[in-house]
């Protein structure tokens, strides 16, 4: 008696697969292979798949594709607009800023601000809102991350 592998499921079919004597019943699995194909969806030509599979891959300062570094003065960091171009492999990536880095960051770098920078740049002369501004560049810098982006449009 053949049995009909149409009607099991997925993972009846997957376990008569695994189990089955391959040596005395080459036919079997091929029709268990051959059921188990129709009924899979494509994976790897689908272009909606590939577009589930998108990993942004966030870097500090680095390329996401080819992970060559980005200095913080380099012509391609410092373009105007979010979306940029490596200067290495020319492949789009996007600037963001990491809001929860910036957030753990804010209480250790504002009691280093009230006990060391502002009194610093107070004892120099200069203005107290200084201080302030060089913290948050200095918090801006530290959360900054490039990531990959889908579309190939870099302007």
């Amino acid at each position: 008696m053949e049995p009909n592998y149409s009607e099991y499921s997925i993972a009846e079919l997957e376990d008569a697969l695994a189990n089955i004597d391959r040596e005395n019943y080459p036919a079997r699995v091929e029709q268990i292979k051959g059921e188990l194909d129709s009924r899979q969806p494509l994976e790897k030509s689908s272009p909606e798949t590939l577009e589930d599979n998108f990993e942004p891959n966030e870097q500090f300062f680095k390329c996401p594709t080819c992970e060559e570094k980005i200095g913080f003065f380099s012509k391609a960091a410092n373009k105007w607009g979010k979306k940029k171009a490596c200067p290495h492999c020319n492949s789009p990536f996007e600037a963001t800023v990491k809001l929860k880095v910036f957030a753990i960051a804010l209480i250790p770098a504002f009691i280093i601000h009230l006990l060391v920078l502002r009194p610093l740049v107070v004892s120099l002369g200069l203005h107290g809102a200084i201080s302030t501004g060089i913290l948050c560049g200095i918090l801006t810098i530290l959360a900054m991350r490039y990531k990959k982006v889908r579309s190939v449009n870099v302007t």
